[in-house]
């Protein structure tokens, strides 16, 4: 179960970087489909499945929001940076001014 759950929190944060998020919530409805389809055919009953299913679920879009959100502050990040370096040079030479 923990190496499952930390799979889905990799798939999750990576997801949150690279897809949109219709996508993905496509993707983490039929997941979760899949893993109550599993569990009830292993014997749990729906009740359980049902349980398990929205944990995963509400673990997989936290995780998708996480990913999102870094995502989403390293590309700001990444253009401040290079708008401050550009700012730097002098306009005339574009050059770094010496000093």
């Amino acid at each position: 179960m923990l190496k499952s759950t930390l799979i889905v929190i990799a798939i999750s944060i990576a997801a949150g970087a690279t897809i949109r998020a219709w996508a993905f919530a496509f993707f983490a409805f039929l997941l979760v489909t899949a893993l109550g389809a599993v569990s009830v055919l292993k014997g749990s009953s729906s009740t359980e499945a049902l349980a398990s299913g929205l944990e995963v679920l509400v673990l997989m879009e936290i995780c998708y929001l996480a990913g999102l959100f870094a995502f989403s502050l390293w590309g700001h990040i990444q253009k401040r940076r290079k708008k401050d370096a550009i700012a730097e040079r002098s306009p005339v030479t574009g050059k770094h001014p010496h000093g």
